[in-house]
């Protein structure tokens, strides 16, 4: 009786071993099968990967363009402050100097400015480009449509795609007084008849420096001397409409062959700062 329970108990202990080893075996074929991915032991699929892939492409396309933005708006507000900079040391030594021929119209350019009844400053004469005598009232509005901060007495391409003052790619990280940038630079008086200054390359203007190239970036001062008001036969009062501008991107070019039909195109921009001063002779300004 005994040995029947004993058999008996050990038929039910065998019985449990191969159910547990049953489950042992199929848990592990359910692990290692290829509908149960998260135990693979063998790394990421393919399309795993290309998801993977595609979604760091995806942030750093963003990242690099936020990035490229921020650096050229950087870039620009630097340029920007570079000029005004520039602007506003030409306008005060201008202003601060005795009566000579820098702050006096161009030979055979006299012209007159003066206030309309709305206060805005125009400039007098019938011309209906540009003002180019003391006669008649104030009727020319001088903001020029060709680009913004520009007057039509300064804009150094109101008449032509050639800018009126450029260096040839000769002045890098120097100043207009220094010979070799002064002598290889051109003015293209065509650009623009109305501005008075600097009218030849010779060193009269070394104490204004009208070019002056920092950070590989190249700046030109230009400006252009009025007188008060319309009508007048006096010199005393003046009024100095000055530009700084630069072109973007910086141009390598050593001559005007091929730049005025890039900036005609688009491709290459005039930039601009501009400012009207006062100056007065014989009294203080």
């Amino acid at each position: 009786m005994n040995s029947e329970k004993a058999k008996i108990h050990n038929s039910r202990y065998k019985m449990q071993d191969n159910r547990a080893s049953c489950i042992m075996h199929h848990a592990s074929v359910f692990a290692h099968s290829p509908i149960y991915p998260f135990t693979n032991k063998n790394g990421f699929t393919l399309i795993e990967l290309i998801i993977a892939t595609t979604i760091i492409l995806i942030v750093s396309l963003g990242f690099f363009g936020w990035a490229s933005t921020i650096i050229q708006t950087n870039l620009s507000i630097e340029r920007n402050n570079t000029a005004y900079a520039m602007l506003m040391d030409v306008a005060e030594k201008l202003q601060r100097m005795y009566d000579n021929s820098l702050i006096q119209p161009r030979s055979g350019s006299s012209r007159c400015v003066g206030y309309a009844g709305s206060g805005t400053l125009m400039g007098c004469d019938t011309d209906a480009i540009r003002p180019v005598t003391c006669s008649g009232t104030p009727q020319i509005n001088l903001v020029s449509t060709a680009g913004t901060n520009l007057t039509l007495l300064t804009n150094p391409r109101l008449d032509s795609t050639t800018p009126y003052l450029y260096d040839n790619n000769a002045c890098a990280n120097t100043t207009w007084d220094t010979d070799a940038c002064r002598t290889s630079s051109t003015i293209t008086t065509a650009a623009n008849s109305a501005i008075d200054h600097p009218n030849a390359t010779t060193a009269t203007y070394d104490s204004i420096n009208p070019i002056r190239s920092i950070k590989n970036t190249t700046y030109y001062a230009v400006w252009s001397v009025t007188y008060m008001p319309c009508g007048t036969t006096s010199t005393d009062r003046r009024k100095i409409f000055i530009t700084v501008y630069w072109i973007d991107p910086e141009p390598t070019d050593a001559d005007l062959t091929a730049l005025p039909g890039r900036i005609g195109a688009g491709t290459a921009t005039v930039k601009s700062v501009s400012i009207v001063v006062d100056k007065a002779i014989g009294t203080e300004s």
